[in-house]
């Protein structure tokens, strides 16, 4: 319970730094692999799901993991890569796991160069997009860590705001 707390603590401070400038798109990286970012990213999920009158949508752009299907215990077989690579509909890969007030994107293939994914103009379209869409939804973005790739450099300039997991 304890840990489900913290993750209440920060979902509060989320809506309260961000509810009065009208955001709500909300980053999630780490410096380094193994940080637990991904785990941040589907329990604040969950956490954002319980709150009242707010939906939230989970966006995995790891894509070299693509690991939010696995850890929440599913298989996909399409993600926001065949919506950004092969320009199929976004609505095709837009998952409800049963969970009341979330809906995700998670799945499909991974790639190597996905930094030019994130910068395309495809992708800024889609943040738009979803971020106008519902008034009373957040949407996470899983991106990979900072060091190693310049995938949340690239990211970065189409969000609201960042959180950054630390071990």
């Amino acid at each position: 319970a304890l840990e489900l707390d913290s993750y209440k603590v920060l979902r509060t401070k989320i809506q309260q730094l961000t509810k009065e400038k009208g955001w709500n798109t909300v980053m999630i990286t780490s410096a380094e692999a193994g940080e637990g970012k991904t785990f941040t990213a589907v329990n604040l999920a969950l956490t954002f799901a319980r709150a009242y009158n707010q939906t939230v949508m989970l966006v995995d752009c790891d894509f070299r993991r693509q690991s939010i299907q696995k850890m929440m215990g599913f298989e996909s077989d399409a993600g926001l890569i065949d919506y950004l690579v092969d320009g199929r509909p976004l609505s095709e890969f837009i998952i409800w796991p049963g969970i009341d007030k979330l809906t995700l994107i998670s799945g499909g293939r991974t790639v190597e160069d996905s930094s030019e994914l994130l910068d395309s103009a495809r992708m800024k379209d889609l943040v738009q997009e979803l971020k106008t869409r519902y008034d009373d939804r957040y949407i996470l973005f899983d991106v990979p860590p900072v060091l190693g790739s310049a995938d949340a450099l690239a990211l970065a300039p189409y969000v609201d705001s960042i959180v950054m997991v630390v071990a």
